[in-house]
């Protein structure tokens, strides 16, 4: 099985200690089975933003998509910080217009992958900057832009956003006051620490059960035959 992981640093694996704590593994993981293993064509890359992701799709064989069971996305962080500064300065006009554009860049991205095939899930974003009221509104503007996508699409919807609320200080690396003055050049306290790769992980894991419960299901009896397959018979336990 192929699994593609499109995004920016979160999903690069930024701040995870090591390569195995990162989301997109831990995903792997998940989807890896005895007779199945899961390999893992990432196209992420620190401070992409969403146009330079969409313009890295034409880098990438049609046939990855192609082959692909199953692909995420986690796109926009870099949208958010680049815009900063008209966000602290209060330019509500220049911000709308980011989101805009990132709104089209993703619209983009989808269609590009689905026309190939594979199921694709697409995740909302965190807010680092929780204390900002500017942050949070801003953050909430692109999400619902983010559901939007999902609902005319027909994708998976991996809800970070709502599973990090109120746990950022738990799960971002370096969390300060949660405010827009924490903001840096260089070293900004915005990306998941290990806890925080799990949470995601375990997002994108619950949206997956949901619209597959036959495969759990099946999963379930297939760990029950295992057991008891392992278990000592009743003779066995009399002759020990």
């Amino acid at each position: 099985m192929l699994y593609v992981a499109l995004g920016d640093s979160v999903t690069f694996g930024y701040s995870a200690t090591r390569v195995e704590q990162s989301f997109v593994r831990r995903l792997q993981r998940f989807w890896t089975r005895p007779q199945r293993p899961v390999h893992v064509y990432l196209q992420a890359k620190p401070g992409w933003t969403s146009k330079q992701l969409l313009r890295s799709l034409a880098d990438v064989q049609d046939s990855v998509f192609a082959e692909a069971k199953v692909t995420t996305l986690m796109i926009g962080g870099n949208d958010l910080l680049r815009g900063a500064p008209w966000l602290i300065n209060g330019n509500h006009a220049r911000m709308l217009k980011i989101a805009e554009q990132l709104n089209d860049h993703v619209q983009q991205i989808v269609q590009h992958v689905r026309t190939l095939g594979p199921q694709m899930m697409i995740a909302t974003l965190y807010n680092p900057f929780p204390q900002s009221l500017l942050a949070v509104e801003y953050t909430q503007i692109v999400n619902r832009l983010v559901r939007r996508v999902a609902h005319r699409n027909g994708l998976l919807l991996a809800d970070v956003a709502q599973a990090f609320e109120g746990r950022e200080q738990e799960w971002i690396e370096g969390y300060r006051l949660g405010r827009m003055k924490d903001f840096r050049l260089i070293g900004n306290p915005v990306h998941p620490n290990n806890a925080g790769h799990a949470a995601i992980a375990q997002v994108f894991i619950r949206a997956w059960r949901q619209a597959h419960p036959q495969v759990q299901k099946d999963r379930r009896q297939t760990s029950k035959l295992r057991t008891r397959r392992l278990a000592p018979r009743a003779s066995d336990a009399a002759a020990d």
